[in-house]
């Protein structure tokens, strides 16, 4: 039973993992990442030291835990570029409430400035979105209701 979900969990986080990164799939939440990201590294470890008979004391096992911790903080904090926040929601489709086309802002970690995009965001579950690229100037304004909603979720001073 425990085998079984070790693998399952490794193979749940592994395919999330794999889906963000490949795929208009978007992990929204940081925290959300790194806890999926360890989890598939740390059932990757255990899977692995079963397979070679290692790690069987506690005492391993949390070494194990704290060193593969440690290393998927410090690969998020060198290759995270920062969440995408949504300043303006631009359009809102008429038949789906979760379908969005928003503005949003990303903050730049070694540099100064923001990155800006706009995307059709499609809310999939809390945390988890499928967004697109869209160009605001082909879209088929029967579907959507323009909104210029200003959500300010970069938390910039208002005027």
């Amino acid at each position: 039973m425990k085998t079984t979900i070790l693998y399952v969990l490794f193979f749940i986080t592994t395919a999330l993992t794999l889906v963000n990164r490949y795929t208009s799939f978007y992990i929204n939440n940081s925290i959300l990442h790194f806890v999926i990201l360890f989890i598939a590294a740390f059932t990757f470890v255990f899977i692995a030291s079963q397979l070679f008979g290692k790690l069987k004391r506690s005492r391993s096992q949390l070494l194990a835990f704290i060193i593969v911790g440690v290393l998927c903080f410090i690969k998020s904090f060198l290759t995270w570029g920062g969440d995408w926040k949504t300043q303006t929601i631009l359009y809102k489709n008429l038949t789906n409430d979760n379908k969005t086309i928003e503005f949003q802002m990303r903050g730049d970690r070694f540099s100064f400035g923001y990155k800006k995009r706009v995307v059709n965001r499609l809310k999939l579950f809390p945390g988890f979105d499928w967004t697109t690229d869209i160009d605001t100037a082909t879209i088929d304004h029967k579907h959507w209701k323009k909104m210029n909603l200003y959500v300010n979720e970069m938390k910039f001073a208002s005027k």
